[in-house]
């Protein structure tokens, strides 16, 4: 058996690719792992999470990011390595040498079988028990950390059957002051307990989560007999809110299991049940066969990647990018539309999964013949075909148009001719006849003043050259970044599209509006990065070196960076306060829908069965007709400042005029404790006031990502006015207008390393920079944590990181030799 031996020039292929493989793994990765980063951040410090354990989590959910990176990194790393190579005329003397294209691929072959089979271990075995522990972990951090997730002021609605609201939380307390407990004991059956205290505890023994009240009183009645009514006290309750022994979410984990969290054999045998529906048998089918294209797509971009860098030219590394990011979009379109494709039935499971691999690599295998015959990469007869086009469309423009005839004598031909001359050269022509009239005119004296023009020495040529190399470089970072971030958000919700049976029209509208949001958050990555490498790039070049030759100094060198650094935090300090409130709201309808949960998000108040009204009402209706102003079903709770209930109404209909409400068919109970000190029944028109107008009914509930700057500071002055602390809208509010900064500190904080690190290169300068990345937007998440947690002050929790990191980026630049 021949053992494959690689020689020197396989050795140097292979150590030209393995440095932008890990620089684009790296990258890649870490653009996944930002939303982490935060999600990690409030896990520890709001919800008490173990750091053990979301550093599980972490680990549980790498394999689904690496599956995706290793073969985009690998992609992105060989077009990368053998585009400098042929730019450099490497490959050129390569071929000279007598070496084909496909004796180069050796060691690209070797590489790509060690990445497949590594896939296919990550695939086969890591990736389903990763995905099974995952779904275990995260049911248990909701379970134990729910308590802390409850928020004063705000209805939680996560448990079946109960609506929770808190009134106050003291800082510094476990339990809540003020508890609302609604439950539907039967459909005409309707019970709310009131308690002084309370607490959601887990109860570790018998494995299950208890709500505990203390001092609570107990209100039952049915609205259609209002006058039996049950009131009850009790010293301390408890309300099993979960009990994971036979909750859905463990019988879930422990009876059945997702079809990505099932090993080969799992599948197998899923395939021979006989009840199995034909787009579940369908679907199976289609994550087995996803097993193994997915790290064979390792070897099919090795074979395109070999023919498509051949041509490269200098900016190789753009150019690697462009194409990489462009292949993995068309990859993933194709694999993604092939599973559709596959679950209703249209192609054959292996045929969807295995056609992406199968056109690839045919395209890839009839460049790659082309190329190892030094042709171009259009056939002969397309490329004769559209150079006859092209020159037939040269000719006609150059066709002669016929000439003006010449001006009779006396006539002014010249003024036509200045008329027809371009503006520049009218004025020049303008000023010379001035000229020659007034040297023609004798005994005449003229002045002419000349005033100096203006110098505007910034943008100068070397200013616009850097600026659009660092556009450039931008654009292509923010691209790819958006594009890895779509691919692996829409692996990841596959499985509720095809659930859900959402249509494509659905879907591109959900990424057409997220993208927007993604830009805004990487922007600060793809700042730092388009830095690193700019100057990298100019450093190698000795364009550098040049320029200080020359006498400018590398702040001045700098200066366009910082420049076009400013505009993008402008850009997307403008993205953030006028479009991103609107799109983020129609994100969250989308991404419900997604999930097929049309109805779990309220985005009009209209929507909503509870809201909490101005001083201390809390409303619960069935629905509310906006045309004719009327709520239906409506009972209005009121409150003492001591959170104890006062005096209960329900109504069947409630309709608004000038005078107030005009409720119908209801009742009326006060009370004081245990005692009901008025009961009082209505079928006809009463006329009562309530602070909220049907303006409040029907203006829109939006979420502070879904709020202009303008609308969540008075909203947050409402809450505050409410004697209720919010720090986590004033961190909101504050990121409004501190996250767009974040990219300028990122160029400032890019730039000493670039200027120190010279010439070894950009791949070592962009791998530091994703580390420093990750280290400020992980102080960023704990530090924006702390402040809606209380423990920071809210304006020093936000600008803190950022200011912290300029000043120490200023200090690493006045340490430059400029």
């Amino acid at each position: 058996m021949r053992v494959l031996r690689l020689n020197r020039l396989d050795r140097y292929l292979l150590s030209e690719i393995v440095g932008p493989l890990a620089l684009g793994f790296l990258v890649y990765t870490f653009i996944l792992l930002i939303q982490f980063l935060f999600r990690s951040a409030e896990m520890i410090i709001r919800r008490g999470v173990p750091a053990g354990q979301v550093l599980d989590l972490l680990l549980y959910s790498l394999p689904n990011i690496v599956v995706l990176t290793i073969p985009m990194s690998f992609l992105f790393g060989i077009l990368v390595a053998v585009g400098r190579m042929a730019a450099d005329s490497e490959l050129v003397a390569a071929r000279a040498s007598g070496i084909s294209m496909f004796g180069l691929y050796r060691p690209v072959l070797a590489l790509s079988l060690i990445l497949a089979g590594l896939n296919t271990y990550l695939m086969l075995v890591v990736l389903p028990s990763g995905n099974h522990a995952l779904q275990q972990l995260r049911v248990d951090i909701i379970t134990r950390s729910a308590g802390k997730q409850i928020e004063p002021r705000v209805f939680y609605e996560e448990w079946e059957g109960v609506v929770l609201y808190v009134f106050e939380k003291p800082p510094g307390e476990e339990r809540w002051k003020g508890v609302f407990l609604a439950e539907e004991l039967s459909p005409a059956e309707s019970q709310i307990t009131l308690a002084e205290r309370g607490s959601v505890e887990l109860d570790e023994e018998r494995d299950r989560l208890v709500l505990r009240l203390e001092n609570a009183v107990i209100h039952k009645v049915d609205p259609r007999s209002p006058g039996k009514y049950y009131l009850s006290r009790l010293q301390s309750l408890e309300r099993v809110l979960v009990d994971r022994l036979s909750g859905p979410d463990q019988v879930q984990i422990t009876s059945s299991k997702g079809l990505r969290e099932m090993n080969l054999p799992e599948l197998r045998e899923r395939l021979q049940e006989p009840n199995l529906s034909s787009q579940l048998r369908n679907l199976t089918r289609v994550e087995i066969h996803k097993k193994f294209s997915i790290p064979a797509a390792c070897l099919t971009f090795g074979l395109l990647a070999l023919a498509l860098g051949y041509g490269g030219a200098r900016g190789s590394r753009s150019t690697g990018f462009a194409l990489s990011v462009g292949i993995i979009m068309l990859y993933y379109i194709l694999l993604n539309n092939g599973e559709e494709a596959a679950r209703v039935g249209r192609l054959e499971p292996w045929l969807a999964m295995w056609l992406p691999n199968i056109l690839l690599s045919g395209a890839a295998l009839f460049l790659l013949v082309r190329r190892d015959r030094d042709r171009t990469l259009v056939p002969a007869a397309l490329d004769r075909w559209l150079r006859r086009r092209s020159w037939a469309a040269i000719e006609r423009s150059g066709e002669e148009r016929p000439a003006p005839q010449p001006a009779a004598r006396g006539e002014a031909a010249p003024a036509e001719a200045d008329r027809q001359a371009p503006p520049g050269r009218r004025s020049r022509r303008l000023r010379l006849g001035r000229r020659r009239r007034a040297a023609a005119s004798p005994g005449r004296t003229h002045v002419v003043l000349r005033l100096p023009r203006p110098r505007v020495r910034f943008p100068n040529l070397l200013d616009r050259y850097i600026a659009r190399l660092f556009g450039g470089v931008l654009a292509l970072v923010l691209f790819s970044g958006l594009v890895i971030y779509i691919v692996a958000d829409l692996t990841e919700k596959v499985d509720d599209v095809f659930k859900n049976e959402i249509s494509g029209e659905v879907i591109f509208d959900y990424y057409k509006y997220l993208s927007l949001q993604i830009v805004h958050e990487i922007a600060p990555v793809a700042v730092l990065v388009a830095t690193l490498i700019v100057f990298g790039l100019l450093s190698k070049t000795n364009e550098v070196t040049a320029a200080k030759s020359l006498g400018l100094s590398l702040y001045r060198l700098a200066l366009p960076v910082v420049a076009a650094s400013a505009l993008v935090a402008l850009g997307t300090g403008v993205l953030q306060a006028q479009v991103l409130p609107a799109s983020n709201q129609r994100v969250a309808q989308l991404k419900d829908l997604i999930k097929g949960r049309p109805t779990a998000r309220s985005y009009r108040r209209a929507d909503r069965q509870w809201l909490f009204g101005q001083n201390r009402y809390i409303y619960n209706y069935l629905l509310y007709d906006s045309p004719e102003r009327t709520l239906h079903r409506l009972q209005v709770f009121s409150f003492d400042p001591d959170y104890r209930l006062r005096r209960r109404l329900f109504a069947a209909t409630a309709a608004h005029h000038e005078d107030g409400w005009l409720f119908r068919n209801g009742w009326t109970r006060s009370f004081d404790g245990l005692s009901v000190t008025g009961f009082q029944t209505f079928e006809g028109p009463v006329v009562d006031t309530f602070p909220e107008t049907p303006e409040y009914f029907e203006s829109e509930f939006k979420l502070p990502d879904a709020m202009r700057y303008g609308e969540l500071r008075d909203y947050l002055e409402e809450v505050k006015a409410s004697g209720q602390a919010a720090p986590e809208l004033e961190v909101e509010l504050y990121k409004k207008l501190s996250f767009p900064f974040i990219s300028l500190v990122m160029a400032l904080v890019a730039l000493p390393f670039s200027f120190r690190l010279g010439r070894r290169g950009t791949l070592y300068g962009v791998g530091l920079g994703v580390v420093l990345g990750m280290v400020f937007f992980g102080l960023f998440a704990f530090s924006s944590t702390l402040g809606e947690t209380g423990a920071l002050p809210a304006l020093l929790a936000v600008w803190s990181p950022s200011l912290a990191f300029a000043m120490f980026s200023l200090y690493l630049l006045l340490g430059v030799r400029t």
